[in-house]
Formats: C-alpha cells, sequence, structure tokens
C-alpha cells in the first residue's frame, strides 16, 4: 500500500487520501459505491446491508444497487443510489432509537465510512486484511 502513496507517517493508512483516491479513479461514484458495497460486504458480513432495487414483478429483485448501509457500533453509514443523485447520511443510533441524522456529502460520508472501518478493524488482523483489500480494490 505504500506505494500507492496511502500510508501516513506511522505506517497506517491515510483515509482521506485513501478516500480521494477511490473517488478520483473511479468517474460515476454511483458504479464506485456499488462495488465498494459489495466488497465491503463480502469482507464484512453482516456489518453490511446490501439493499437491491426491485423489478416490479413479485419478489423479484434486480441487480442494481439501490442502497448500502454499514452498521458499525452505534452508527449506521447509508448511501442512497436511487435517483439521479447519491445522498450519504450517517446516523446514531441509541438504544434502537435514532438521534442524530447527519447527511454528507460522497467525499466526507466515504472518509468517515473508511476511518471508522480502519478502527473497528484495528484489533482483527482478518478485518484488517478485508479493509486494505477493500482501499486497494476501490483505488486501483
Amino acid at each position: 500500500m505504500s506505494d500507492m502513496g496511502l500510508d501516513d507517517a506511522d505506517g497506517e493508512v491515510d483515509m482521506q487520501m485513501a478516500a480521494a483516491a477511490m473517488l478520483t479513479d473511479n468517474k460515476d461514484v454511483k458504479m464506485m459505491l456499488r462495488i465498494l458495497g459489495k466488497n465491503l460486504h463480502d469482507s464484512f458480513g453482516e456489518r453490511v446491508e446490501i439493499v437491491h432495487a426491485s423489478s416490479g414483478r413479485l419478489h423479484h429483485r434486480t441487480e442494481e444497487i439501490k442502497e448500502i448501509r454499514v452498521h458499525l457500533d452505534e452508527d449506521d453509514y447509508q448511501a442512497d443510489l436511487s435517483g439521479h443523485t447519491v445522498r450519504c447520511t450517517i446516523s446514531r443510533i441509541s438504544g434502537g432509537i435514532q438521534i442524530r441524522n447527519e447527511q454528507l456529502s460522497v467525499e466526507q460520508w466515504l472518509h468517515r465510512l473508511l476511518s471508522a472501518l480502519q478502527v473497528a478493524a484495528a484489533d482483527n488482523q482478518s478485518a484488517q486484511a478485508a479493509l486494505q483489500s477493500v482501499i486497494l480494490g476501490g483505488a486501483s
């Protein structure tokens, strides 16, 4: 990863640089988020929920991703990909009740999501490897 320039002085992944690299290399933000969502789901399992668009037929879904939700501790990171724009929010959940909802730009949301994933993966080597795979996969 250091050859990509994503490490900071302590050898840790610079999440702001990683987010910028992902957005720069993926001109289509919706496509980048769809790929990121699938990679996160594959790497982090039940913490990541992918909502697919309905095809309109009873119980049929398309491969089109409508929404990505990442559940980390008390925060839910949500990217709504339906419609013409991408809407990114972070919600704070306490006792099963949403107590705060913050709308962010895609860049801010991605930076905060990657930083939170890095904290969540700090004590888990397999999760850390998965996160690095997501970042390298998203930035290539």
